[in-house]
């Protein structure tokens, strides 16, 4: 199955971003005036920025599923993951959170939100994620 970048995910983001170069730039004008202030949030903001898309570039754009687990791989075709689901977290059917293990016992994590898959495919990785094989 093929994901999606998902626009939630990017807007929770965006707004987390601005809430955080909010809070710099408030903090640290009262103490070292506004023109220090927006020196630090711009480096906040890009400190943010920079982790973000190095968020988006370590996520799967397509998913395989297994009969014994489930496999990621990146925009090029490389490996990201591969094993058992090892758990699961749901939130309110628009977020999934699978971890699973791999072969040298390494569990990785990611993130799939509901709109980043079709419907079916999303009930179908919590129903795998839930009752792991």
């Amino acid at each position: 199955m093929t994901l999606r970048r998902s626009r939630a995910v990017r807007l929770a983001a965006f707004s987390f971003g601005c809430v955080c170069v909010a809070a710099v730039h408030s903090t640290v004008a009262a103490h070292m005036g506004v023109v220090d202030a927006l020196w630090l949030a711009g480096a906040a903001a890009a400190a943010l920025w920079a982790s973000f898309a190095r968020y988006e570039r370590r996520q799967p754009l397509l998913l395989e599923l297994t009969p014994d687990g489930i496999a990621g791989f990146d925009r090029a075709g490389r490996c990201l993951f591969q094993g058992r689901i090892a758990g699961c977290s749901q939130w309110a059917e628009r977020l999934l959170v699978l971890a699973v293990t791999g072969a040298k016992g390494r569990v990785d994590t990611f993130v799939v939100a509901a709109d980043a898959v079709d419907a079916a495919c999303f009930r179908l990785l919590a129903v795998r994620g839930r009752h792991p094989v």
